[in-house]
């Protein structure tokens, strides 16, 4: 099930920004990146008169890269959104198959998250990072409510 066919994205809200650059190496190379988005939906309370449920999903993407027993840059940065959902079309879902099926709105939240991730990254001096623009087309099961990513230093 699609989520984007039945629910319109109502209202996107910053919640989360932090990052820390934990040390700076003059070493030039490559590094990989772990990137990580989580999704975790929970019901709104409805108004009377709406037959339709609304549901919060809050989003985060945090990005961490170099390891302390290695040389190079080690930061760790995150940013998270309240994202609201209105059902505006077809019989009511209820939260089960919400959360059973809110992979399919990772590839509307992530470019929302990536944009702001990367300003962030931005200011930590780490404009050499490379995070995907886009995500596939078809997430599969979110088993662990989050999708790895993958990132590189240049």
């Amino acid at each position: 099930m699609n989520l984007l066919e039945q629910f319109v994205l109502q209202h996107v809200q910053v919640s989360e920004l932090s990052a820390e650059l934990v040390k700076v190496s003059k070493e030039s190379g490559t590094q990989e990146a772990k990137v990580e988005l989580n999704l975790t939906p929970r019901p709104m309370q409805a108004d009377a008169g709406k037959d339709l449920p609304a549901y919060q999903v809050s989003a985060r993407l945090s990005c961490r890269g170099g390891a302390e027993d290695k040389p190079g840059p080690a930061f760790r940065a995150r940013v998270g959104f309240e994202a609201i959902y209105q059902q505006t079309s077809g019989e009511p879902v209820d939260i089960a198959q919400f959360t059973a099926n809110h992979a399919s709105l990772t590839r509307q939240l992530y470019p929302l998250l990536q944009q702001e991730l990367r300003g962030l990254l931005n200011r930590l001096g780490l404009e050499q990072i490379h995070l995907p623009y886009d995500l596939p087309a078809r997430v599969k099961d979110l088993s662990g409510h989050s999708v790895q990513l993958s990132g590189a230093l240049h």
